[in-house]
């Protein structure tokens, strides 16, 4: 029988504080305020025995190599838990109930399960171009997926994750048609990116202009160099110089005044780990352009900002300073 749903909020926490316990920087308080957590929900305890489940083979193998060499310990997480998450995932005991969600949220980290029926995908760390037949190129971020459709002699790439750039070499007698969940962006000619979060989308027009229609709002169109972004009911322009938010084609990540969290999402993309940003930090302002190296971007944002990083193999919590 399958495992009981729960709330991400609470596996979300549960790896927050495995991450915590593994890094061995938790004092008396933070003991405490981890057992009341833990007495406040019965989905808490659940979330909890859940992820220590999802994530007991390769923290053995931390432990282990912790003891018996120096340095090693983060890339040989890593590669455990790479072994673990592809044989259950070929065992199908992600279909089958088992460790359920939680062990969905990490094998979910190597490649992004839900995208593997997509037309184009990318995995984690990969950026790959694809060409229409009329010329037309596609690039995709990592860890992003594109369904392609011909709609009356019209093409139709459907957003599903991640971000693209459209490029359009010819004007053809319909424009190309870009669609997410929250509506369709329309492109004649030029070069346009779009990226799709769980609340919203964001379109740029990078040389030319680009046509945007939210499904329930209003049509708006961005000359070259703007951006905006909207919902199905709310259209809201970028701010800054949102050309640079293409940056990732070049391998770096351009940061004008982002949160903090959205920050995380980019490098997401690029870590086969799990990052997990604290509520009390997950606002904070981040302005700068950097490479799409992980370990470097992490290592400047705790210079940068009142940060503190914590690791353990394959999990990253980004937390306050103390």
């Amino acid at each position: 029988m399958s495992a009981t749903p729960l709330p991400s909020p609470a596996l979300h926490a549960a790896v927050d504080w495995l991450v915590r316990h593994e890094a061995e920087t938790m004092s008396a308080a933070d003991h405490q305020a981890f057992a009341r957590w833990l007495q406040q929900d019965a989905q808490h305890q659940a979330a909890w025995e859940r992820v220590r489940a999802a994530l007991a083979e390769p923290l053995t193998a931390v432990r282990h190599l912790q003891a018996h060499t120096q340095g090693l310990h983060a890339q040989a997480a890593m590669q455990a838990l790479v072994r673990t998450r592809r044989r259950r995932v070929l065992r199908g005991a992600l279909a089958l109930g088992g460790l359920g969600v939680a062990t969905a949220l990490v094998a979910d980290r190597l490649a992004p399960l839900g995208e593997l029926m997509a037309d184009w995908r990318t995995g984690t760390g990969e950026r790959r171009e694809f060409m229409l037949a009329d010329g037309t190129s596609v690039l995709l971020d990592a860890r992003s997926a594109v369904d392609v459709h011909d709609a009356a002699g019209v093409t139709v790439l459907q957003l599903r994750a991640g971000a693209l750039i459209a490029t359009c070499a010819v004007a053809g007698a319909s424009p190309l048609q870009i669609h997410t969940r929250d509506g369709v962006a329309l492109l004649d000619a030029g070069r346009m990116m779009g990226r799709l979060y769980a609340d919203r989308t964001e379109m740029v027009a990078l040389d030319q202009g680009l046509t945007l229609r939210p499904r329930e709002s209003a049509q708006t169109l961005l000359h070259a160099g703007e951006g905006a972004r909207f919902t199905a009911h709310r259209l809201q322009a970028l701010g800054g110089h949102a050309v640079q938010r293409a940056a990732w084609q070049q391998g770096m990540l351009a940061v004008d005044d982002w949160p903090l969290a959205d920050v995380a999402q980019a490098l997401q993309a690029y870590f086969s780990g799990y990052i997990r940003v604290a509520p009390a930090v997950a606002e904070l302002r981040v302005f700068g352009i950097f490479r799409l190296d992980v370990d470097a971007l992490l290592t400047t944002l705790s210079q940068m900002l009142p940060l503190q990083i914590q690791r353990w193999g394959p999990l990253i919590r980004i937390g306050e300073k103390v």
